[in-house]
């Protein structure tokens, strides 16, 4: 006697109890539905797309690129298959593949809307911005109310230096989805982008940046442990000025999903004079950030301060010229001194004590470079003949998607290049030192040879080169800090979009008495800028002269 069997409808029923669990968020339950329709017919394509869906949703993609495959074989194949395909292959870092399998789903149906916005997220990562757009738009104009397009389409627009338009997605993605704070956090920065433009522009003041508070407002209000918006909250508080309230704000950055510094297990230090402990300040972030706020350390010491920074093994030499500063590169080196200890991070050092952007206690110059080695340069440039500017252009990074909103094109050094008497030397590292092969003046441009080791100490070398310079011109890197925190003339050359500590509308730097700041008009032209550093350094040697 055979087995009955099953019928069509039963099997549909089975597979309709699982999607009805599917869309309850209940994927066991779903997942046993369907296994139950795939015992009956093992070739059943949707109930193996279904199997798929769930095995990526769990974040199985190698076995959800196996069953939809699966799905895909027995058919008929439809788009959602290929769609589901392309994203399961792209989070196996497969971007390639994943992008001809979304093809051919957009093939089998142009108006899923879906498709086209996984096309553009997959190359937004792999480095192809303005083709990403275009699969954005289209996503976007097959579905107008997709919020999850319109965050994605908003972000890769104000990358590309769009912050307008980034502006009227976010305001669109807010309409479905009102109060979602991710949203409100991505408003926030692209208004603060548009304050800054627009004083870039020759405004006297902007409400862009009132209204960028405002939206970090509701974020918080709407996820008050969203500590990203706390943390965005203060940057901007501290562009504007306001850096105690900054500084609090700016304190969340410990509490992100991958915190700026590494937490110490003692008790922490707010300000307080306890006798017998040390003060441990971590360093943390970048290496300019380090060598900006190591201007602190020694102004704690000369107070009665115990002070110990640690920072990353690299800098331990360079650091070491801190006066009354002990400094260590690990906990085990810290913990060899068994005095108690309270600590903070290093950039929260301004905040606990109060500081204000035109009073930073501490002195000028903090770091030394080393005699011998200051020697040993003047000893290699030879006899001076001519102005001597020290340039950098770049931070060296390897951006996937857009160049760096702080990176300058070599070439726009021409107007310097062009000045009578003038010897540039080149402290880039990194791509972006490929650039000298391409300008016309690159005759004119000397390499320095200087701190190439990637196992020796920091910046050894550079310093000491520094000091036998007139003057060092540069994009904003760890170049200008360690320029400014030795003494040393730097004009620095920023960004419309600048970074907060530079503050707004100022041609000086607080923090570095030695530094000019020039700022780029909001249309972003950085030769133009260039023509001015150049008057300034025809200024400045004209000054220099009279002196002499």
């Amino acid at each position: 006697m055979t087995e009955p069997t099953t019928s069509p409808q039963t099997i549909a029923q089975i597979l309709q109890q699982g999607l009805f669990h599917h869309r309850q968020g209940q994927l066991r339950a779903a997942m046993e539905r369907y296994m139950e329709v795939l015992r009956i017919n093992p070739e059943h394509a949707e109930a193996l797309y279904c199997c798929a869906v769930v095995a990526c949703a769990e974040g199985q993609f190698k076995e959800g690129v196996e069953v939809v495959r699966r799905a895909i074989k027995f058919g008929p194949a439809t788009a959602k298959m290929y769609n589901l395909l392309g994203q399961a292959l792209d989070r196996l870092g497969e971007p390639m593949e994943a992008i001809k399998a979304i093809d051919q789903a957009i093939a089998l149906d142009p108006k899923l809307a879906a498709a086209h916005g996984n096309r553009a997220n997959i190359l937004v990562d792999a480095g192809m911005p303005l083709e990403a757009l275009k699969s954005f738009d289209t996503a976007i104009a097959l579905d107008p109310a997709s919020v999850p397009d319109l965050i994605n389409r908003g972000a890769l627009l104000e990358t590309i230096g769009r912050p307008a338009d980034a502006l009227k997605d976010y305001d669109k993605a807010l309409m479905g989805a009102p109060g979602d704070p991710r949203i409100l956090m991505n408003r926030g920065a692209v208004l603060k982008d548009l304050g800054l433009i627009e004083l870039a522009g020759g405004a006297d003041s902007s409400a862009h940046f009132a209204e960028a508070i405002s939206s970090y407002d509701r974020a918080i209000k709407a996820a008050p442990r969203t500590h990203e918006a706390f943390a965005a909250r203060g940057q901007l508080k501290l562009l504007t000025g306001d850096w105690p309230s900054g500084f609090a704000d700016y304190d969340h950055r410990g509490q992100l999903p991958e915190p700026t510094y590494k937490a110490l297990p003692d008790p922490r230090w707010h300000g307080e004079e306890r006798e017998g402990e040390r003060i441990v300040l971590t360093a943390e972030q970048g290496l300019g950030d380090a060598i900006q706020f190591a201007r602190l350390a020694p102004w704690l010491a000369s107070q009665g301060h115990d002070v110990t920074l640690m920072v990353r093994p690299g800098l331990k030499a360079l650091m070491s010229t801190l006066k009354g500063v002990t400094i260590v590169t690990s906990e085990e080196e810290l913990r060899a001194d068994p005095r108690p200890i309270r600590w903070a991070p290093l950039m929260s050092v301004p905040g606990i004590l109060k500081i204000e952007a035109d009073a930073i206690p501490g002195e000028t110059p903090y770091l030394f470079a080393e005699a011998a080695r200051v020697a040993k340069w003047r000893e290699t440039l030879g006899p001076k003949k001519k102005l001597r500017i020290g340039i950098n252009w770049a931070p060296g990074h390897a951006d996937r998607t857009i160049r760096s909103r702080r990176d300058i094109p070599l070439v726009a050094f021409k107007a310097i290049a062009d000045l009578p008497d003038v010897e540039l030397i080149s402290f880039q590292k990194g791509a972006p030192a490929e650039q000298i092969k391409g300008v016309a003046f690159r005759d004119l441009i000397k390499p320095a040879d200087a701190d190439n080791d990637p196992n020796a100490p920091l910046f050894l070398d550079t310093a000491a080169l520094m000091q036998n310079l007139d003057l060092i011109v540069t994009g904003d890197t760890s170049v200008p800090h360690l320029a400014a925190a030795l003494g040393r003339p730097v004009f620095l050359l920023v960004s419309a979009i600048s970074d907060w500590r530079w503050l707004l509308k100022r041609d000086d730097a607080p923090w570095y008495p030695t530094m000019r700041i020039f700022r780029q008009g909001a249309d972003g032209d950085w030769a133009a800028l260039m023509t001015k550093v150049a008057a300034a350094v025809t200024e400045m040697r004209s000054r220099t002269n009279e002196h002499s």
